[in-house]
């Protein structure tokens, strides 16, 4: 009895114990809940690129929610990778609101991230896939992103053939809008000014819009920002963007309808070209599909990777051999030998010889390892340039900055809609991110290292007006003849010029005349298929472990990056997606590579000097020819 009475006195005080300290937590630890998750635009994580996260978040406490969260990217085991994704949230009692992160995808069987807050960040809310696609298939990778946007009273109707998408959701910046492609409306949406103008910025990077009529049949009428959309035609262009009427209602168009309006809007502008509606056939189709397999991985790491292997600590590795052999001979069989010839004291003097040689051995490692040879601190990016309208363009960009002094520094960069990301999946990164309006990166960097991240943003820069003037297609759909003008004054230190039409690749040769600036077509022209071997999975191995015994040519590094750039800017990751690639061919697609202008370099306090690439792509109309004959 006396040990039944002790066991139930002892349960007793346990279970007043736990009580007491549930009562002592802070409110903050059940203060916030996820009510709904949305992955992206249509609950697909897209591979290599930044989603809108979408999280309705919950207060159900009486108390205020005033704190920063976080967004970590778990790997398997529950570990933090990366740098977390941080934002302040501000809830009422009893309240609910969305919130937005943009994460990266890197891989889409890899879903799992916590939301994190309290000291230390040591509460958290664990975020499934919540269906995320898992195919592994090339097809997977390119399904089409079609979605309705639609107000929450009409989310749950049904009758339509597409994903519905929250309009109030819609990211307030076009450098969240990669994974969308095409979005049906049929109604005029309820935006405020920035998501106004992100959807139109989304437009005219080349997004399509299936606009349908009103309830009563009549064409929708949009203000503001929005007011280009009014155009009465069937189809009509937005800058690279399509827009295509559709005169039925919502439940009769289908994914079929969609695309073969699409197809029949850019059939009827390439009538308006000297170009014929009859394409050359595709070749070797069935064995670039079966080498497919063997390529795998994330683009953007390979290209941070081959921009990080431009600087590197370059050791005096013999010393470290040499210092190496001779640690392990005084470990064994050095202080066995120094043992033997003790008379005295011989396991305490042991102790003291090998006490004294890991000591020495470790300060010789650590100052011979952490110090590099001449190196200096560098910056080395490369950026991608799709113009938008108003003197505005939409940069994609890599960065590794190599700091020869440890330190915490920070990223910026002037414009909007910055969103920052380490791609990484399996460090963790010591900093955080604040993506947005003023979007900045804090990262401690060890001293003779580097960090590599990427980051999007809309900024600034002057529109180089350029417009093709002239052309001639022959049967075979091959340019015979090209004259491009640029009306504005050109970036410095242009080393690449190439058009892209249908599947081939022309080099362009540059004059000057009346102050303007002109491209013909040179003599040089290869097939895209011929960039296959880029994407060796091999290729960027082979260039890194080469760095290590011959002198980096800087720009000979950077040249051989060019064609990767182009495929990235694409899309085309797999030899199958390049032979299957298909450009419109009542359009072109301009290439210019050059050296960074100063004002789309990177704002960071890293002191050192700041090299790299720009890529202009610009997707330009062939102009009307009149008499033309089509086959």
């Amino acid at each position: 009895m006396n040990i039944r009475s002790t066991m139930k006195g002892n349960l007793c005080r346990s279970l007043a114990l736990w009580l007491g300290i549930l009562l002592l937590l802070p409110s903050s630890v059940l203060a916030v809940d996820i009510e709904e998750v949305i992955w992206g635009f249509n609950n697909q994580q897209a591979k290599g690129k930044c989603i809108p996260l979408s999280l309705k978040l919950s207060n159900n406490t009486p108390d205020v929610f005033d704190e920063l969260v976080q967004l970590n990217r778990l790997q398997y085991g529950g570990n933090k990778v990366g740098a977390p994704l941080c934002r302040k949230i501000f809830l009422a009692p009893y309240s609910s609101q969305w919130v937005q992160f943009y994460p990266y995808i890197i891989d889409e069987r890899q879903g799992e991230w916590s939301l994190n807050w309290g000291p230390r960040f040591i509460y958290s809310r664990k975020i499934s896939r919540n269906g995320a696609g898992t195919s592994n298939s090339p097809s997977a990778d390119n399904q089409i992103s079609c979605i309705i946007l639609t107000n929450s009273t009409s989310l749950s109707q049904s009758g339509s053939h597409f994903k519905r998408y929250p309009e109030e959701l819609f990211p307030p910046m076009v450098t969240a809008t990669d994974s969308l492609d095409e979005v049906v409306l049929d109604h005029v949406p309820r935006w405020d000014a920035a998501r106004k103008q992100s959807f139109m910025d989304w437009l005219y990077r080349g997004g399509i819009l299936h606009l349908l009529a009103d309830t009563s049949g009549t064409n929708l009428n949009f203000t503001t920002s929005m007011v280009g959309l009014n155009t009465p035609q069937d189809h009509f262009r937005v800058g690279s963007g399509l827009v295509v009427r559709h005169q039925r209602k919502l439940n009769q168009l289908t994914e079929s309808l969609a695309v073969s309006s699409v197809q029949d809007a850019r059939s009827d502008e390439l009538s308006t070209t000297g170009a014929s509606k009859t394409s050359s056939p595709k070749s070797g189709q069935s064995t670039t599909q079966q080498a497919d397999s063997y390529y795998y991985g994330d683009a953007n790491s390979k290209i941070l990777l081959a921009i990080s292997e431009m600087t590197h600590p370059d050791h005096n590795w013999f010393i470290i051999y040499v210092m190496t052999v001779l640690y392990i001979f005084l470990i064994f069989p050095g202080c066995y030998l120094f043992n033997k010839k003790q008379k005295n004291y011989h396991y305490r003097n042991s102790l003291l010889f090998l006490l004294i040689t890991v000591g020495l051995f470790s300060i010789l490692f650590w100052s011979v390892g952490k110090r590099g040879y001449g190196e200096t601190t560098t910056i080395n990016s490369l950026v991608i340039a799709t113009p938008l309208e108003g003197d505005q363009y939409d940069l994609k960009c890599w960065v590794n900055a190599f700091v020869t002094s440890g330190s915490e520094y920070e990223f910026s960069s002037t414009g909007n809609g910055i969103i920052f990301t380490t791609a990484q999946e399996a460090e963790k990164v010591r900093g955080a991110i604040y993506n947005g309006l003023d979007g900045i990166f804090f990262s401690d960097i060890p001293p003779f290292s580097s960090r590599r991240f990427m980051y999007r943003i809309k900024a600034p820069y002057k529109d180089q007006n350029i417009n093709v003037i002239d052309y001639e297609i022959d049967e075979n759909s091959q340019l015979t003849s090209l004259l491009i003008e640029a009306r504005s004054a050109l970036p410095d230190n242009i080393s690449k010029t190439q058009v892209i039409y249908d599947r081939k690749i022309y080099d362009l040769r540059q004059s000057e005349e009346d102050g303007r600036t002109y491209w013909v077509l040179s003599n040089s022209r290869i097939a895209l298929t011929d960039w296959n071997t880029k994407l060796t999975p091999d290729s960027v191995y082979a260039r890194r472990y080469g760095y290590r015994n011959e002198e980096m040519d800087t720009t000979r590094l950077y040249n051989n990056l060019y064609e990767n750039m182009v495929m990235n800017h694409l899309n085309l990751h797999r030899p199958s997606e390049i032979n299957q690639y298909q450009g419109e061919r009542a359009r072109i697609k301009l290439f210019l590579y050059a050296e960074i202008p100063e004002e789309l370099k990177i704002k960071t306090n890293v002191q050192g000097v700041q090299q790299g690439r720009i890529l202009f792509a610009y997707d330009l109309p062939l102009p009307e020819k009149k008499n033309n004959k089509n086959d």
